[in-house]
């Protein structure tokens, strides 16, 4: 049922994938505005990291929060 008159095409990409690669991008992006050093306490640690670094960890404990505590049917 291909219809043999249309070449596939090789680099089709769908919805996810192009939001994907834009996220990829903006990640980068925010990266690159967030070089500077930041102070961090976590109780009796203080320490002093990239702000990215830093924001990339929380959304990274987050999401492992997220994944652990969402209901399962």
């Amino acid at each position: 049922m291909t219809d043999p008159q249309r070449k596939p095409s090789r680099f089709a990409l769908n919805v996810k994938q192009i939001m994907a690669i834009a996220l990829v991008i903006l990640a980068l992006v925010f990266i690159l505005q967030n070089l500077t050093y930041v102070r961090v306490e976590f109780f009796l640690i203080h320490s002093a990291a990239p702000l990215w670094l830093v924001l990339l960890v929380t959304l990274a404990v987050g999401y492992v929060i997220g994944w652990i505590s969402k209901r399962r049917d």
